[in-house]
């Protein structure tokens, strides 16, 4: 497991490599153009040479991306689903071409017309995307708090997302553990969190990316609602017990809670660390 953080991408590559290195993380997420316009602008190349090659000097090993929340696969508006599979396709491009880890997806909403109707109208719009991933850089589909049509809600409709694309090999799942409490996964209990980590291991095999936070909302709620790590509902003891599972033996634990209102600190990273070396995880 390596310990990281979703940072500010201000200043394009050699900012975001310069907020890892100083936060001492080893994998670093971030949004590759603005996620608040359809307007797709890559951020800048760093000064210093490949984008990888400058993260490696900063102790980062993976980069990865997520994609814009305006993004969504899942709606029956022609237009908005085309907009949308574009800008995807774009983000990917751009991923493989710097070799960076992998690009984060919330699949989107169905908005209302239903998850199994809308699942081909979803296939034909993630190809293009799918059809550029490669082993080295996937597709990762992100599972969802359940709130209104989210598509992504359980392990089940991510299975039958993944199922959907042309080559599944090339897409993977990232796990939000709030997002699975306010989905109604009681992380707190120990032999249900086993049971969950189980059928993802069953399922997907392995976890590349898991978005660790606590929550701010109750069990069930269908809330995106983010907490610093022991301040929330689920607790820390939780979350590390649950990520000792084999399942994320090789995942990259993002930190997306909300420090002191800025985003993941100095400090929520060493928490991390300490409490992953004090149960005996391996977390670098």
């Amino acid at each position: 497991m390596r310990v990281g953080a979703h940072v500010s991408a201000a200043g394009g590559f050699d900012g975001l490599i310069d907020r890892a290195g100083a936060l001492g993380v080893q994998a670093a997420q971030f949004f590759l153009s603005s996620p608040r316009t359809w307007k797709y602008r890559p951020l800048a190349a760093p000064a210093s040479g490949p984008v990888s090659q400058a993260a490696r000097l900063r102790g980062v090993d993976d980069l990865v991306v997520h994609a814009s929340y305006l993004i969504n696969l899942g709606s029956n508006d022609p237009q908005l689903v085309t907009k949308s599979s574009e800008l995807l396709a774009a983000v990917m491009a751009t991923s493989v071409e710097k070799s960076l880890s992998a690009v984060v997806l919330h699949p989107g909403s169905h908005k209302g017309y239903g998850f199994l109707e809308s699942l081909e109208s979803w296939r034909r719009a993630v190809a293009p995307t799918v059809s550029l991933a490669s082993e080295t850089t996937q597709l990762l589909l992100e599972n969802t708090a359940g709130g209104g049509a989210s598509m992504g809600r359980s392990v089940a409709e991510l299975r039958q997302l993944v199922e959907r694309c042309e080559r599944p090999e090339v897409v993977g799942i990232c796990i939000d553990t709030q997002h699975l409490f306010a989905a109604g996964y009681d992380l707190r209990d120990r032999a249900l969190a086993d049971e969950l980590a189980d059928e993802l291991k069953s399922t997907f095999g392995k976890v590349a990316v898991v978005h660790l936070n606590d929550s701010a909302s109750e069990l069930g709620s269908a809330h995106d609602r983010h907490a610093n790590l022991g301040e929330g509902e689920i607790g820390l003891d939780a979350l590390i017990d649950f990520v000792h599972h084999e399942v994320f033996q090789s995942a990259d634990l993002i930190l997306e809670v909300p420090g002191s209102g800025d985003g993941p600190r100095i400090e929520d990273v060493v928490q991390l660390r300490d409490a992953l070396a004090n149960s005996g995880a391996s977390g670098s």
